[in-house]
């Protein structure tokens, strides 16, 4: 019920905070992506990969309507400078969780090829990499929804460490270089695999930086 002497919120207002919680919903749903496509890794659950592919396909659904709320919302000309900064930041998140989205795919289908090399090499720390994206993407979620624009700089030591993490990785699995064809083809999926992750976490640094800037 609204108080006395309360002024209410203003419809550009309202379409703002839709907008953000639609917006929540879709790092949600990949947030889902990414605990699958740990399982794919982890456990060669095969069942996780389609499931995967069809969230995916809901992803990108809600992917577009976002995109296409942004283009009408940024078309009114009576929001502020402050409100078209934050519609425009939203635009650019919804396409880091997209990409964030296709690379839990990609990881769920590198997987897939993996299931003869499993338990896969390094396969804990590989892992515990994963779960540092996890985290970091949790985090920058975490940013939309209280919009707090201070918490990049933790969300950039976090990215460090996982820059870190595929470093040494990719050194461990490279040396010796396998000499089985069967070996050196997991391997090469494993880089991709360290790849897809390493994306994952920067566009995930993305999301909390856009909002630091958008709360400027």
């Amino acid at each position: 019920m609204q108080k006395a002497g309360q002024n209410a919120p203003s419809p550009d207002s309202l379409a703002l905070n839709s907008l953000k919680q639609q917006l929540l919903k879709l790092g949600s749903m990949v947030e889902e992506s990414a605990v699958l496509a740990r399982s794919v890794l982890a456990i060669a659950d095969m069942e996780a990969a389609p499931q995967i592919r069809s969230s995916d396909d809901k992803i990108d659904i809600l992917y577009h309507q976002l995109e296409n709320s942004c283009t009408q919302l940024l078309t009114d000309k009576s929001l502020s400078q402050k409100q078209v900064c934050e519609v425009l930041s939203y635009i650019h998140c919804v396409r880091d969780l997209e990409r964030i989205g296709d690379y839990c795919k990609e990881l769920a289908e590198l997987g897939e090829r993996l299931l003869p090399s499993q338990p896969l090499p390094q396969r804990d720390a590989i892992l515990i990499m994963l779960d540092r994206c996890r985290s970091l993407l949790a985090l920058a979620l975490d940013c939309v929804s209280d919009d707090d624009g201070s918490a990049g700089a933790k969300l950039q030591n976090f990215d460090d460490l996982v820059d870190a993490d595929y470093e040494q990785l990719l050194e461990k699995m490279m040396d010796p270089i396998p000499t089985s064809a069967q070996a050196y083809e997991a391997s090469l999926l494993l880089v991709l695999v360290l790849r897809c992750i390493e994306r994952m976490a920067d566009h995930a640094v993305n999301v909390s930086q856009r909002v630091a800037r958008a709360s400027k």
